[in-house]
């Protein structure tokens, strides 16, 4: 990757977005069980390859898709940023969620 890459600013800006979807969602990212049940859902979802059908009107499912997306995008922005020799760190809501993703992994032997 180039060396002018902002690898911090596009993870703040993706960590803005994660809390506008759990805003949405009405999820507390300070709250370990809801983190761990977003966790649960979201490993179910990457293990489904594919969507779930969206209905006109239906932002709940909509903004967990994309909530799913952007958690694959931080993911993505901070191994970029190791390859680059970049620590990359996200703040409070990122922290939760990946705690949450990392358990959750840990629990079902993945």
């Amino acid at each position: 990757m180039p060396e002018y890459e902002d690898y911090e600013g596009t993870a703040g800006k993706i960590e803005l977005e994660i809390e506008r979807k759990l805003m949405i969602l009405g999820m507390d990212w300070r709250d370990e069980g809801q983190m761990r049940d977003l966790a649960r859902r979201a490993l179910e979802f990457n293990a489904a390859k594919g969507f779930p059908k969206v209905m006109p009107g239906d932002g709940q499912t909509l903004a967990k898709i994309e909530l799913f997306g952007l958690v694959g995008l931080m993911l993505r922005n901070m191994e970029e940023g190791a390859d680059a020799g970049r620590e990359v760190h996200g703040r409070d809501a990122w922290k939760a969620v990946a705690r949450a993703l990392w358990s959750e992994k840990e629990a079902q032997g993945k």
